[in-house]
């Protein structure tokens, strides 16, 4: 994607441009691994909105410290970057404004503007010169995410109109990166689903990692009153069984993948009444039912007029037709 000069390019060919960028952020999303996705989409930004380094984080909650980030990427700056802010974070002029704007971009000069000195050396230890920094959360889940993007002292301020740029960003980055984690660890762990289940991640205390938007609406019809990132249950669990949805749940090393999807009709049915129905409205005789798991046809028939019951149906199709309308959730 082209660089903007934005003193003389027209107003459409800009919206154009961000445009663009967003497809591009999201075809990443979908595609990129986990390790490549976060430098793949800032060098999609930095194409509109040039910069030096970069420095991303992404959490359950953006307090700047090690146990809450769930990713901390930098861009063009050292691994030690992160510990030698951290020493002087008290007098991080950046973290005191964007909590004043909160979701909005902010934008300072070390050479202009009123700054500690501990931010100027920063700036000079690590070649930056100017910053401009956007923190957003999502309200519900309380995922969020910042990033804060630098210029050297060559480089030109950042205009309002890249702040305006960049603020409108930040909730699509947050989106695509919440995407790209989920797809990822939903391809590792070999999960298929349906077009109703939506995903999340969480660790093994329940924290949310990253979630569909869908998701933290489907968990209020079980929770109303729920706001993340703290989960209202165990992720221990190999399934929840509310009134109002289901989450199947698979875990791999301290990784959680959440596989939620409104109740139905048939998970109103025992264990042993979902195996029954399954096969029944997969064809198969009383008799062949009954030597499948192990039970008399006597006792299938009683389990076939109980599922009739309890799902309000008079014939085999019905069962069929609701078992399709079931979202697959489980292993492949």
């Amino acid at each position: 994607m082209p660089k903007l000069d934005h003193h003389f390019t027209s107003e459409g060919a800009i919206i154009d441009a961000f445009s663009r960028t967003l497809l591009e952020v999201y075809r990443l999303a979908r595609e990129e691994p986990l390790e490549r996705f976060l430098e793949t989409m800032l060098e999609c930004i930095q194409a509109m909105i040039p910069f030096k380094s970069a420095w991303w984080g992404r959490g359950s909650e953006i307090t700047y410290t090690p146990g809450t980030l769930h990713s901390c990427y930098f861009y063009n700056l050292p691994d030690n970057y992160f510990d030698v802010w951290h020493q002087m974070r008290f007098f991080d002029n950046t973290i005191e404004l964007v909590q004043e704007n909160f979701g909005e971009a902010i934008s300072i000069n070390l050479q202009t503007d009123k700054v500690s000195e501990h931010l100027i050396k920063l700036g000079h230890e690590f070649h930056f010169n100017k910053i401009m920094c956007v923190q957003n959360n999502d309200t519900i889940s309380g995922l969020g995410n910042h990033l804060s993007i630098y210029r050297d002292k060559y480089a030109p301020m950042f205009s309002t109109l890249e702040q305006q740029l960049f603020q409108a960003l930040m909730p699509h980055l947050l989106a695509a990166s919440s995407i790209n984690h989920i797809r990822n660890y939903h391809a590792l762990f070999g999960s298929q689903n349906g077009t109703d289940v939506v995903l999340a991640t969480c660790d093994s205390n329940g924290l949310l990692r990253s979630s569909e938007p869908a998701f933290a609406e489907l968990i209020q019809t079980e929770y109303p009153d729920w706001h993340g990132p703290q989960l209202p249950f165990s992720p221990t669990q190999k399934s929840i069984n509310g009134h109002h949805l289901v989450i199947d749940i698979q875990a791999k090393d301290d990784v959680f993948l959440l596989l939620a999807h409104p109740i139905s009709a048939i998970d109103q049915l025992s264990t042993r009444e979902k195996e029954v129905a399954l096969r029944f409205g997969q064809g198969f005789t009383y008799k062949e039912i009954a030597q499948e798991i192990g039970i008399s046809p006597n006792t299938v028939r009683y389990y076939i007029k109980s599922i009739y019951t309890k799902l309000e149906v008079h014939n085999k199709a019905d069962i069929s037709r609701l078992l399709a309308e079931l979202p697959t959730t489980n292993s492949s």
